[in-house]
């Protein structure tokens, strides 16, 4: 992956993060992810602080100071750093949370504030489980996007920014482009899903600037979640290269790899891939990671991407 990193010489480049989502998660994943970055275009990942590859996954960023780390902040569809009894309205007995963002999003909105103690307690926990292991996020985003949530967007940014965090996830894809990528049978969804997340956005980017974090000007894979190939990415990068008001910009393409799935096996070969590469290169991005494009912004007198 190194070969790939070009040097920060302008904060004026078009600068793009490739990022893994669900580190952590299981060893397969975990595999996947120092494969994509060693040998490939990954140059983050975000960390599942409860699931059973933690340790495995803490191992694997030791040894890679080059790959940036983030917090995914899970509070659905996973295990709770926090025993059951702190945070009874969140999960079950079992210690898991519900096994949907929509179920968990609904339940969250209903409790309201019964239920915000309980959520704050457990983000605390999971940024304290990755500090613990040694690891000092700088981005951080959520599983199923469940970040984004109006119960939790605020609380998860306020929490972020006292610990040092320096970007938060905020999807925001650019339509016309992602539905010429995108499937004719799933565009009636996605377009719904992406009128959901773009009003959520318009908030949720205020909040953040708000706490002074930052987030990338696009994020792509929403749309093709689970469903990235090589043939996707390189139309992308094509894609996005030809749009002049990229220019200074950070787009962060986030993805899925894991080597005991097909889908998974699929966007890791994409992320591997000869013919991504040569197209990114060709596109004139500048491929870098959350921690580069940090201290870049802050040797340029406050200047910034948000």
């Amino acid at each position: 992956m190194l070969d790939l990193m070009v040097p920060q010489s302008s904060p004026a480049s078009h600068r793009l993060v490739v990022s893994a989502d669900d580190f952590g998660k299981s060893s397969s994943v975990n595999r996947a992810v120092a494969k994509a970055h060693d040998s490939g275009i990954l140059t983050a990942a975000s960390l599942m602080a409860a699931e059973e590859g933690f340790d495995h996954a803490v191992t694997i960023a030791r040894a890679r100071p080059s790959l940036s780390i983030g917090l995914h902040v899970t509070l659905c569809d996973g295990r709770a750093a926090l025993e059951s009894s702190r945070i009874p309205d969140l999960v079950g007995p079992d210690g898991r949370f519900a096994p949907g963002p929509a179920a968990a999003g609904l339940r969250y909105s209903r409790l309201g504030a019964r239920c915000r103690p309980q959520l704050e307690a457990e983000i605390e926990a999971q940024f304290d489980r990755l500090e613990r292991a040694g690891i000092r996020p700088d981005h951080v985003d959520g599983h199923h996007h469940l970040q984004v949530h109006p119960a939790v967007f605020e609380m998860v940014c306020r929490i972020a920014s006292a610990r040092g965090v320096a970007w938060v996830r905020v999807p925001r894809e650019i339509l016309a482009l992602a539905l010429r990528l995108d499937s004719p049978t799933a565009f009636p969804g996605h377009l719904i899903s992406w009128i959901v997340f773009e009003s959520l956005a318009v908030r949720n980017r205020r909040t953040a600037a708000r706490w002074r974090l930052r987030m990338p000007e696009r994020v792509h894979g929403l749309f093709q979640t689970g469903r990235i190939d090589a043939n996707y990415l390189s139309a992308l990068f094509s894609r996005l290269a030809t749009r002049p008001s990229m220019a200074g910009s950070l787009t962060e393409v986030y993805t899925h790899p894991d080597d005991a799935t097909e889908a998974g096996r699929r966007e890791l070969e994409a992320l591997l891939s000869p013919q991504v590469k040569e197209t990114l290169v060709a596109s004139g991005f500048l491929l870098t990671n959350f921690a580069e494009v940090t201290a870049l912004l802050t040797s340029t007198a406050g200047g910034g991407t948000s």
